[in-house]
């Protein structure tokens, strides 16, 4: 393979006529040859070049020269986007090499057909724009094969009418949702367990790992090759799925699932929306404990007199609106969803709340609207 990388690094390269601005690098020649020699004999490759080097053709050219399945797995999803949009059909067109390629992102990148229809049915909204936004990712979802929701250019990706009409990991029903069969991430997924090239994100790529080592089902097929581009946030990535952690964001969907789930199913039993409010009274009060955002050992909460009372106070209300949740489950697929998490978070908050255990550490991150327990 190594002669097949030097000539396509080379002046007479056939990357030339697809890439205007081409001209042979030594820089992005070695590189391309370390990485062929890592893909040949399985090894572990540490590659750093300044900019300039041109070292995603470096990889990309010998992965898709070698055959075989290759993930890719980048820190941004603009990168991640660049790379299936542009950049690998670039090289694949040079190479005419017959592979197949999928772009995979979390769940939270894909309009999801339950949630959309009940936003459109029970959603409220805070604004007008986020109404007209609706509008426009119903008729999205009825013309999209992939759902994803940088595909719709008239809606920001940071838009919050987002967060009524995409799933998260909590609040997905599984098999036992009624659109099923038609959803976006299930169609991603069975298309990159098809693909020869596979382009995900570092969060997706950890997850799946996490997913594997638990023995669940995987997110992504098994490969030859694994390539990690903007490596260096590695670490704070694998950190968030090799540790444990639970934030004010998740009991407040949780208690904004609830309401609306009630809505549909439980209109009878008022208690179940009053002990969503106690539940997100307390999360935000937690959170107002700390007036910087930062990252603190758990010990340094000894200096904040009102954590332990506002920590104390949501352990009882998650606990309620759990002990509530039971006793309308049944009367739902989505009452029951909601009744799981809460039981989750019960135990999350009390395994944080007894103490350092060995081999774990625990600390706090402060964002401006979130708290995070790790």
């Amino acid at each position: 393979m190594s002669a097949e990388v030097e000539r396509f690094f080379s002046a007479q390269s056939p990357l030339a006529s697809e890439v205007s601005a081409f001209r042979p690098r030594a820089q992005q020649r070695e590189m391309a040859l370390a990485v062929a020699d890592a893909i040949k004999n399985n090894a572990i490759l540490v590659a750093e070049a300044g900019t300039g080097t041109g070292k995603t053709f470096a990889y990309l050219v010998p992965a898709l020269l070698n055959g075989g399945k290759v993930i890719i797995s980048t820190g941004t999803k603009n990168l991640q986007d660049q790379l299936f949009q542009k950049d690998l059909p670039m090289v694949r067109d040079a190479l005419k090499a017959p592979v197949s390629i999928a772009l995979l992102k979390g769940r939270a990148n894909y309009v999801c057909h339950y949630h959309l229809e009940r936003a459109l049915n029970e959603g409220r909204f805070a604004t007008r724009e986020d109404i007209r936004h609706l509008g426009k990712i119903k008729k999205y979802a009825k013309i999209s094969s992939t759902g994803d929701k940088s595909g719709i250019a008239d809606v920001p990706e940071n838009a919050p009418i987002w967060l009524q009409v995409t799933s998260t990991r909590d609040n997905c029903l599984g098999q036992e949702c009624p659109n099923h069969k038609e959803c976006f991430v299930l169609h991603a997924r069975a298309e990159a367990m098809k693909a020869d090239i596979v382009v995900v994100n570092h969060h997706l790529f950890f997850a799946d790992v996490m997913l594997k080592d638990d023995g669940v089902a995987e997110l992504l097929p098994a490969c030859n090759t694994v390539i990690f581009d903007e490596a260096h946030q590695l670490p704070e990535t694998a950190s968030l799925f090799f540790g444990e952690n639970i934030s004010t964001t998740q009991l407040l969907d949780l208690a904004q699932d609830t309401r609306v789930e009630a809505l549909t199913s439980a209109k009878d039993f008022a208690p179940l929306p009053q002990a969503c409010d106690e539940m997100d009274k307390a999360a935000r009060d937690l959170r107002l404990v700390f007036k910087k955002e930062g990252r603190m050992p758990a010990s340094a909460t000894d200096n904040f007199q009102e954590f332990a009372p506002a920590l104390k106070m949501l352990n009882e209300k998650v606990a309620q609106l759990a002990e509530r949740l039971e006793k309308q489950a049944e009367r739902s697929e989505g009452l029951e969803n909601c009744w799981q998490r809460a039981q989750a978070l019960v135990l999350q908050l009390k395994q944080w709340q007894d103490g350092d255990v060995p081999d774990k550490v625990r600390w706090l991150e402060v964002f401006h609207h979130s708290l995070q327990l790790n």
